[in-house]
């Protein structure tokens, strides 16, 4: 599996370049490069919109390892993925980009992020306990602060 993301990862650039002089063939090449900035400045503004405290958010649920909360942000996480690869020169990346937008395509992304780690959708974590296997612990008792009449 590892091999064949080295290997995508190295034929993205290629397949870019060969889009785009497709693509500038059809439309013309000053279009092409208008295209390609307009959709570098999307990626700008969707970054932009989508801010620091989303990603921080997921970033945050993910050193926890908590799952419910990587799937809670997953949205988010996916949003800022978009405008990343609309950011980035290429019109490949940018139909990707685009498709991370849409929310159909944010759902069915989630759906198979759960299916990976194997939490079935609107489950909660519930620990399932038996009774010798747990004890009630007493409250603990605050210190009370004085009132206006015990310093008399």
């Amino acid at each position: 599996m590892v091999k064949w993301i080295i290997i995508a990862v190295l034929l993205l650039p290629v397949a870019e370049i060969a889009t785009f002089v497709v693509v500038a063939l059809l439309i013309g090449w000053g279009w092409a490069f208008l295209l390609t900035a307009a959709t570098t400045f999307a990626g700008f503004v969707v970054l932009k919109r989508a801010g620091r405290g989303r990603l921080a958010n997921f970033g945050a649920a993910f050193t926890r390892n908590d799952t419910a909360g990587i799937e809670a942000n997953a949205g988010s996480f996916l949003v800022i993925l978009g405008g990343i690869l609309l950011f980035l020169p290429g019109f490949l990346t940018d139909l990707a980009g685009a498709a991370l937008l849409l929310p159909v395509v944010r759902r069915a992304c989630a759906a198979r992020f759960r299916a990976i780690i194997g939490t079935p959708a609107g489950s909660r974590s519930v620990l399932d306990l038996q009774p010798d296997e747990w004890r009630q612990m007493p409250d603990r008792e605050t210190p009370r602060e004085p009132d206006q009449s015990d310093r008399h």
